[in-house]
């Protein structure tokens, strides 16, 4: 069960790469590689309220930093005194997608609402959530929460609408060799 956190570290590590003064993304090597780099962000519409703190990207937004690609429909940044507080990506869905050089392989991920509050050190992905580890574990259902600073994952089904969280766990590379 060691490698179900480690999953969703890069999932993690992919979001917060996208913000240079979160401890989290600072603590590796891949996301100082990233956070390092600069971001960009592309889309059709953009309404910025400085005042507000708040900015709006809309239409076939994509935001990439280095090997970070996040795409979404919508991407809210709640930014009050120019420090990012809250980033939302909304899709159909919204997807993320990172390089992780240590495993030379990709992460991605989606969901229709990913939201990431670097106050609360928290991830939330709802809707159709879905992460995977390049042909290793996955993790699936409506809603996947990530507590960055107790370092626990929490996936929850739906039982009005009869869905459930499912995990799928590949087996080692070692142990597929040691098999007879």
């Amino acid at each position: 069960m060691q490698k179900t956190p480690t999953l969703f570290s890069y999932l993690l590590t992919a979001l917060l790469s996208l913000t240079a003064t979160s401890a989290i993304g600072a603590d590796t090597p891949a996301a100082n590689d990233d956070a390092s780099k600069p971001v960009e962000v592309t889309a059709d519409k953009l309404v910025s309220q400085e005042q507000k703190g708040e900015s709006v990207y809309t239409g076939h937004v994509i935001i990439t930093q280095g090997t970070t690609v996040i795409k979404g429909d919508k991407v809210t940044l709640h930014h009050p005194e120019r420090k990012l507080a809250k980033a939302i990506v909304v899709g159909q869905p919204a997807t993320f997608k990172r390089f992780m050089p240590e495993e030379q392989k990709w992460v991605n991920g989606h969901a229709d609402k990913i939201t990431y509050d670097t106050e609360k050190k928290t991830v939330l992905l709802e809707g159709d959530a879905y992460v995977n580890q390049e042909d290793k574990n996955s993790i699936s259902g409506p809603k996947i929460y990530y507590d960055l600073t107790q370092k626990t994952l929490s996936a929850y089904g739906n039982r009005e609408e009869k869905q459930r969280v499912k995990v799928i766990f590949q087996p080692e590379e070692d142990a597929q060799k040691d098999a007879p």
